[in-house]
């Protein structure tokens, strides 16, 4: 019983913490510093597991895979961002714990990302700011 109270306290603890560093960082890329997100991303075509990446915060949206065993090496080049909600239940036994998934559509079918609550508006910002001088196109 005392050890499931120590899991359950470390669980607080550590959601507290990302929290915290997610605010700091979103406050500081609407300062104008360079930062990166952490951002997952999957395309369902291809599987239910999503990879981690990140995207620097500036004016265009890039996602950059975390590591080199990655196994989504690249998204496609033209996201549309569609919708942000919350994870479903069966996502929350993946996702990390208060993440919105941001639903985009591209020219290769569905994209789908995580990215923390704090997070999940500059980065659905940077996909309309990428989106924009395609959508001008006929």
């Amino acid at each position: 019983m005392k050890t499931a109270v120590y899991i359950f306290v470390g669980m607080a603890i550590e959601a507290l913490l990302a929290a915290r560093r997610a605010r700091r960082t979103a406050a500081r890329a609407e300062a104008g510093e360079a930062v990166l997100f952490r951002v997952g991303a999957n395309l369902p075509n291809e599987g239910r597991r999503y990879s981690l990446g990140r995207v620097p915060s500036g004016s265009e949206f890039r996602w950059i895979p975390r590591w080199s065993w990655t196994r989504l090496r690249s998204l496609p080049a033209d996201p549309r961002s569609a919708r942000a909600r919350k994870a479903t239940f069966r996502e929350m036994w993946w996702l990390p714990i208060g993440v919105l998934v941001i639903e985009c559509e591209s020219s290769a079918g569905p994209v789908r990302l995580w990215a923390r609550k704090e997070h999940a508006v500059l980065v659905m910002e940077m996909i309309r700011r990428t989106d924009t001088p395609n959508s001008s196109m006929p």
